[in-house]
C-alpha cells in the first residue's frame, strides 16, 4: 500500500521500519530508530493513524512532542489533508494553517484508535471471563514452531534484532522463547520415556475476512500475515481461494479442540489488529469430511 501510494504521489521512500511492538504501547524500538535517523522536514509515511498511535492521552502527548522537536511531518495514506506535507510550501500561513488542522485530525484519529484498542481489549475480557466461568479457558498456548525458530537463529548467532527483523516478533517474544527452551531442556533431563506423537489429520480451513469499514484497507496485510502465520505455526499450505491445508496432531479431540480454539483466536486478533474481520473461519476433516463445531467443541 506505501509503496503504491508513494508512486501515485511521485514521491521516494528511501527507508524502511517494521514495527513490532503493538501500537498501545510508547515504547517502540522501530519507531524511535526511525526517529533517530530522521532529520528536519522528512515524511514519517503511515497507513493508518493507529499503526502510529493508540497511545492514552499523556503517551500520544510525549510521542507528538518528540515528532515535533524532531521536525518530522506525519503523512497517513487515510487522512487526505496530511498529504499536503509531500508538496512544497506555499508560504508560511498555509504551513502553519495546515499543520494545526492536521494536529487536530491526528489528535482526532488517536483517540479514536484508543478507544477502539480498549473496547477490543473490554469485549476479549469478557470473553475471557464468560470462558473461565463455564470452565473452557486455558490460556494462550505456547507457540512453539515460533519458539523454535527464535532459538534456532540464536544458537546460529543471530542478534536480537536480527531474529527480530527475521521473524516478526518483540523481543519479549524472543525472551519468552528462550525462557521455554530452558525449561523444555530441564523437563527432558527428567523424562527418560518418550511418547510418540499420532498421526496428523489432514484438515482443510476456509477463512474470508472483510475490511472493517470503508476506511480501512488492511484486508490484503490481513490475508498475508493470516499466510505467514499458517505456514509458520501449523506448517500449512496455502491452496488459493482463501483456503489452506493443515495438519493437526492430537491424540483426543479434546486436544484437537484446544489447537482448534488457538488456531481461530490467532487468525481473529490477527484481523482484529489490521481492523478487518473474519467473515468465516471453517475447519474440515479431509478424511471424514465433517465440519468442526466450535461451539460445540466436535466434529458434526
Amino acid at each position: 500500500m506505501l509503496d503504491r501510494f508513494a508512486h501515485e504521489h511521485n514521491v521516494i521512500i528511501c527507508n524502511y521500519y517494521a514495527e513490532n511492538e503493538s501500537g498501545a504501547r510508547l515504547e517502540r524500538p522501530e519507531l524511535f530508530r526511525l526517529l533517530n535517523d530522521s532529520r528536519p522536514g522528512d515524511v514519517l509515511l503511515i497507513e493508518d493513524v493507529d499503526r502510529l498511535s493508540r497511545l492514552k492521552g499523556d503517551e500520544w502527548e510525549k510521542l507528538k512532542a518528540i515528532i515535533r522537536q524532531r521536525g518530522v511531518w506525519v503523512v497517513a495514506v487515510n487522512v487526505p489533508t496530511t498529504w499536503q506535507h509531500l508538496s512544497p510550501r506555499a508560504n508560511e500561513f498555509d504551513s502553519r494553517m495546515f499543520a494545526a488542522i492536521n494536529d487536530m485530525l491526528l489528535d482526532m484519529l488517536a483517540a479514536i484508535a484508543r478507544r477502539d484498542y480498549e473496547q477490543r481489549r473490554e469485549r476479549q475480557q469478557q470473553g475471557i471471563t464468560k470462558a473461565k466461568a463455564a470452565g473452557k479457558y486455558r490460556g494462550r498456548q505456547v507457540n512453539k514452531p515460533r519458539y523454535d525458530a527464535i532459538n534456532r537463529l540464536l544458537v546460529s548467532g543471530s542478534s536480537w534484532t536480527q531474529v527480530q527483523k527475521t521473524i516478526g516478533c518483540s523481543r519479549s517474544t524472543i525472551s519468552s522463547a528462550i525462557k521455554y527452551a530452558a525449561s523444555q531442556i530441564e523437563a527432558k533431563t527428567q523424562e527418560e520415556t518418550h511418547v510418540a506423537s499420532p498421526a496428523p489429520r489432514s484438515m482443510t480451513l476456509f477463512v474470508s475476512i472483510e475490511n472493517g469499514s470503508k476506511f480501512t484497507r488492511g484486508k490484503k496485510k490481513t490475508r498475508e500475515l493470516i499466510d505467514w502465520f499458517i505456514e509458520a505455526e501449523f506448517d500449512g499450505q496455502i491452496l488459493g481461494g482463501n483456503e489452506y491445508r493443515i495438519p493437526l496432531t492430537a491424540e483426543n479431540d479434546e486436544q484437537l479442540k484446544e489447537q482448534v480454539a488457538y488456531l481461530f483466536s490467532e487468525i481473529n486478533m490477527i484481523a482484529d489488529n489490521r481492523n478487518c474481520m473474519v467473515i468465516d473461519c471453517l475447519l474440515t476433516n479431509d478424511q471424514t469430511h465433517q465440519g468442526w463445531d466450535d461451539c460445540a467443541g466436535c466434529w458434526q
